[in-house]
C-alpha cells in the first residue's frame, strides 16, 4: 500500500475511535484484575477503550493507640493508623475519618490524616467515643464510571474505599481513685494509734475506695492478697508491719496516696524461748483466748524464757491474770529487773501489762523472763518490745 494510503487509513481509524464507532480493547490482558478506573488513552491523548472497574479498596488498620481494656486514662487520645493495597494497586491513598460518642453513627465523613488527635475528652461518659477510619482510593474515587468513563457499559461503580473502617472505642477515665481504710482489730495501746500493738498474731483491715473494688496491697512491701471490705491477714511474724493499699479503678488508674496502716505483733513466747536450764519446767496450754491460741506455765522459781533484742525502748508483756498466779519479772542484757504482778481479782485470759514506756532509753541483748514467786502457777503468753 502506499505510503499515503497507510497514512490516511491510520487517520481514519483514529477518528473512528474518536466518534465511538471502532471498540478498542484495553491495553492490559482481560484476564488481569483492574487497579485504576482511569479511562485509557491512545497516543494523541484521546480514548482508546472502556474504563474498567476497580473493585478491590485499600484496607485499613489503626496501629496505636493499643488498649487492653475499653478504657483510656488520659483527656486527649493521639490515634495512627495506614492503609494498603491488598493488590498490586499503587494509586495514593487517602483517609476518612469519624469521631462521635452518641450512640447512632454520623452520616458523613470527614478527610483526616494520620495521627488523628482530639483533646477535651469528658471522662466516664454515658456512651463511649467511637473513632472510624477508612482508607481510599483517591485517584479511583475521583471517576464515576457510569457517568465520565465513556464507553463503560457498567450500571454501577464498585465503592473506592474500605467498607470495612477499622474501628475504636474507649471510655476516658484519667482520674485516679482514693483508697480509705481502717485497722478493725482491737489493740489495748490507744495512744500508739499510728503503729499499735496487736493482741493477736493477725490484723484485719477495711478498705474502700471512690472507684471500683480492686487493690493493691503490700505488707512490708510485699504483695498480699487484699479486697474490698473487710481483708484479713493471718499467721503475721512478730515486729514492724506497714501495709498499704492502692486502689485501682476500671480504667487501670492506681491511687498514687496509697492508705497506709502500721502495727506492730508481739513475739509468741515458746517452749523454744526456755533456757537450757528451765527447758523441763515449761508446759503449753491451748486456749482460743490466748495470744496465738495457746500459753505457757510453770510454777519453778527462777525459770527462765529468753531471746535477743535490739533497740527496743518500749516492753509489754501479754499474760493471763488470776487470783492464783504469781510474779515474773523481766530484764534486758543485764538491766533492770522489772516486776510483773500477774495475780489479780478480776481474772482475765489475755491482759496487757505495762513492762517499760516508750520514753526509755535504749536496751539491746537479751530478754529474759524469770519467775519470781515460789509455789504459785506463771502463766505468760507473748512479749511486744519495741
Amino acid at each position: 500500500m502506499p505510503a499515503y494510503r497507510r497514512a490516511a487509513a491510520i487517520g481514519t481509524v483514529v477518528l473512528a475511535i474518536a466518534a465511538g464507532l471502532v471498540a478498542v480493547s484495553p491495553a492490559a490482558d482481560a484476564a488481569d484484575p483492574c487497579y485504576s478506573e482511569r479511562q485509557p488513552t491512545g497516543p494523541l491523548g484521546l480514548p482508546s477503550g472502556a474504563g474498567c472497574d476497580d473493585t478491590v479498596p485499600p484496607e485499613t488498620t489503626i496501629d496505636s493507640p493499643t488498649l487492653s481494656t475499653p478504657w483510656l486514662r488520659s483527656t486527649s487520645v493521639t490515634i495512627a493508623f495506614h492503609g494498603a493495597h491488598p493488590d498490586a494497586d499503587t494509586d495514593a491513598i487517602g483517609y476518612e475519618c469519624q469521631f462521635y460518642d452518641s450512640v447512632s453513627a454520623p452520616t458523613t465523613w470527614q478527610s483526616c490524616t494520620s495521627p488523628f488527635t482530639q483533646e477535651g475528652l469528658t471522662e466516664n461518659g454515658a456512651t463511649p467515643y467511637t473513632f472510624r477510619v477508612r482508607a481510599v482510593d483517591t485517584l479511583d474515587d475521583a471517576h464515576d464510571l457510569t457517568t465520565d468513563a465513556w464507553p463503560y457499559t457498567g450500571s454501577t461503580d464498585a465503592p473506592d474505599h474500605d467498607q470495612t473502617p477499622a474501628q475504636l472505642m474507649f471510655t476516658v477515665d484519667a482520674t485516679a481513685p482514693n483508697t480509705f481504710g481502717f485497722l478493725r482489730t482491737s489493740y489495748p495501746d490507744e495512744s500508739g494509734f499510728d503503729g499499735p500493738m496487736l493482741v493477736e498474731p493477725s490484723a484485719q483491715l477495711r478498705l474502700q475506695s471512690t472507684q471500683g473494688t480492686s487493690y493493691r496491697c503490700s505488707l512490708n512491701g510485699k504483695a498480699v492478697a487484699c479486697n474490698d471490705g473487710l481483708t484479713t491477714l493471718r499467721n503475721l511474724t512478730p515486729g514492724g508491719k506497714r501495709f498499704s493499699a492502692a486502689a485501682v479503678d476500671p480504667a487501670g488508674n492506681v491511687d498514687p496516696s496509697p492508705f497506709v496502716q502500721e502495727f506492730f505483733v508481739p513475739r509468741n513466747l515458746a517452749l523454744g524461748d526456755a533456757d537450757r536450764a528451765s527447758r523441763g519446767d515449761w508446759r503449753r496450754f491451748r486456749d482460743p483466748g490466748g495470744f496465738g491460741g495457746d500459753y505457757l506455765e510453770t510454777s519453778t522459781y527462777g525459770a527462765v524464757l529468753s531471746f535477743p533484742v535490739r533497740n527496743v525502748r518500749e516492753i509489754q508483756l501479754l499474760a493471763p491474770a488470776g487470783p492464783q498466779l504469781g510474779r515474773v519479772e523481766i530484764r534486758v542484757g543485764r538491766g533492770r529487773w522489772y516486776p510483773v504482778d500477774l495475780h489479780s481479782k478480776d481474772p482475765a485470759k489475755l491482759k496487757v501489762y505495762a513492762v517499760r514506756d516508750a520514753i526509755s532509753g535504749l536496751l539491746a541483748g537479751t530478754l529474759q523472763v524469770r519467775v519470781a514467786s515460789h509455789g504459785k502457777p506463771v502463766r505468760v503468753d507473748a512479749v511486744s518490745a519495741r
